[in-house]
């Protein structure tokens, strides 16, 4: 009798410790049909034709996430994300186990520390101000991926998820929070201090308002110059329709073309939500000066996406895009168009 009470009472132990700790597969599957063209003073200079594509609005992706209870409020969490490509199976990106994040932290009312591959500031800022939430057919990524990465990008990130990264978020308090970054590249060399990534954004959303601001450098080695990125951002819910704006600045002050750049754009957006329906559009501009003052490229995109939901897991979109890029000078305007119809299932 004693040794079945033991066994019942080791056998709760079990369960309960069991209970206490989780790991999760989740994913998401974008699968589309679509194509890309491009042309520069009016000449068709690419058309890859009609195309089945992945992550033609949201990246594909599967992986595990877990926590455990430590007790006293306090729990350990771990993020591994891998990207692929729905139509050819192959990792989005060679050679990264888990290429979106992979990360491990604690969390309690202090707030949450992780440590790992981790989205940066910049994309979660752009994340939450963007009415197309950064997807592919937005009009901020669109001019990150297209046209402002030459010269950092002020709108758009051309980074995304930084490595080495420690990131502290702070507990919610009354709608406020804030988030620290620093990650260093850990390329240290003798005679040359390693490079790092810093950055700080606080946000505070209450009823239907909401606004963030953040800043972020990024620096390849100690001894090169940084690249820098301020962001405003605010939101605004009526009921009918949520309205998003941002402006943002960056700075390369890396000698391109003989000159250091000054990037300055903003972005527009909005949502309307009709029954099972979402219809989404955004604008942006960015505009690239020189040392002098003098601007030498003006970069615009409009994006427009429907999205239905057919269950809450399930939804099928069609989406569009139109970047534009105008050097100073010479007429040679390069405008990309691109267009999608998929199906994404989350799981």
């Amino acid at each position: 009798m004693k040794k079945t009470l033991v066994a019942i009472a080791a056998l709760a132990a079990v369960g309960a410790a069991s209970a206490q700790s989780t790991v999760n597969l989740f994913g998401r599957i974008d699968a589309s049909i679509g194509s890309v063209k491009t042309t520069t003073t009016g000449a068709t200079t690419a058309d890859v034709g009609t195309q089945i594509r992945s992550g033609g609005h949201t990246g594909s992706r599967w992986g595990l996430r877990g926590s455990e209870d430590l007790g006293g409020g306090m729990k350990a969490n771990f993020t591994l994300e891998q990207g692929f490509s729905i139509d050819t199976g192959a990792d989005s990106t060679a050679g990264l186990g888990f290429s979106r994040q992979a990360f491990v932290g604690l969390s309690g009312g202090f707030g949450t520390v992780n440590v790992g591959r981790q989205y940066d500031i910049v994309d979660n800022m752009y994340g939450i101000h963007d009415a197309m939430g950064n997807g592919g057919y937005s009009a901020v990524a669109g001019i990150a991926s297209g046209f402002g990465s030459t010269h950092g990008g002020a709108v758009g990130d051309t980074i995304v998820r930084q490595n080495n990264a420690v990131m502290y978020t702070t507990p919610s308090m009354g709608g406020f929070s804030a988030t620290a970054m620093w990650a260093p590249e850990e390329n240290k060399g003798l005679g040359i201090s390693s490079g790092k990534a810093v950055g700080a954004m606080a946000t505070f959303a209450s009823g239907p308002f909401g606004f963030g601001l953040g800043y972020q450098s990024n620096k390849s080695t100690g001894a090169a110059p940084s690249v820098t990125q301020t962001l405003f951002g605010t939101s605004y819910d009526l009921g009918v329709a949520k309205l998003f704006a941002q402006y943002v600045t960056g700075k390369n002050k890396t000698a391109v073309a003989g000159a250091a750049y000054e990037d300055k754009g903003f972005n527009v957006g909005v949502q309307v939500p009709v029954g099972a329906m979402r219809l989404q559009a955004g604008y942006a501009k960015e505009d690239t000066d020189n040392r002098a003052g003098a601007t030498v490229r003006e970069n615009k995109a409009f994006g427009l996406m429907a999205q239905y939901d057919l269950s809450k897991r399930t939804y099928v979109y069609a989406g569009y895009r139109r970047l534009e890029s105008d050097p100073a000078g010479a007429s040679n305007t390069i405008k990309t168009t691109s267009y999608g119809l998929g199906v994404v299932h989350n799981f």
